[in-house]
C-alpha cells in the first residue's frame, strides 16, 4: 500500500508540473518577476488550488498535498522553498475566504486532466491567463 501512495504522490507531482508549465507558458513574459502582489497571489493561488485539487482527487491527505504544493510551486516558479512557503502559508486562509484563483485552479486542473483534445487542455490551462487579464483591467 505504501508503494501505491508513493505512485499517487508522483502522479500528482507530474500532472501538476505539466499543467502548471502549460498554464504559465500562456501567460505574459516577466510574470515570474512581477512586483504586483495581486498578480503574485493570483498565480500562486491558482497553482495552490490546482495541486490541492489534484492531490484530493488522487486520495492523498493534507500532509502529502502540502509537500507536493511546496515542491511544485517553488520549482515551477524558480523560487527558493523558503520564499514559496511564505506565500503558501497564507493559502489555507485565502481558501477559507474562497479566494477565486484557488477555486479556478482546482477546477482547471481537473478539466485539463479530463480533456479529450489538446484544444480542451489549452483552454483549461488558459484560465490563469484570464485571471491575470482581469487583474490588469481592474
Amino acid at each position: 500500500m505504501h508503494n501505491d501512495h508513493g505512485e499517487r504522490v508522483e502522479g500528482v507531482r507530474k500532472m501538476a508540473l505539466q499543467f502548471l508549465a502549460e498554464a504559465i507558458g500562456q501567460c505574459p513574459a516577466g510574470l515570474e518577476s512581477s512586483s504586483n502582489r495581486d498578480i503574485v497571489f493570483a498565480v500562486l493561488g491558482f497553482q495552490y488550488g490546482a495541486v490541492q485539487s489534484a492531490a484530493y482527487v488522487a486520495g492523498l491527505g493534507e500532509e502529502a498535498a502540502s509537500g507536493i504544493v511546496e515542491e511544485v510551486v517553488s520549482r515551477i516558479n524558480g523560487m527558493e522553498k523558503e520564499s514559496a512557503l511564505k506565500f503558501l502559508e497564507l493559502m489555507p486562509m485565502l481558501a477559507g475566504k474562497e479566494y477565486p484563483p484557488i477555486g479556478i485552479g482546482g477546477r482547471a486542473i481537473i478539466s485539463f486532466y479530463n480533456a479529450a483534445s489538446d484544444g480542451e487542455k489549452m483552454s483549461a490551462a488558459g484560465s490563469l491567463q484570464e485571471i491575470l487579464r482581469q487583474i490588469e483591467e481592474s
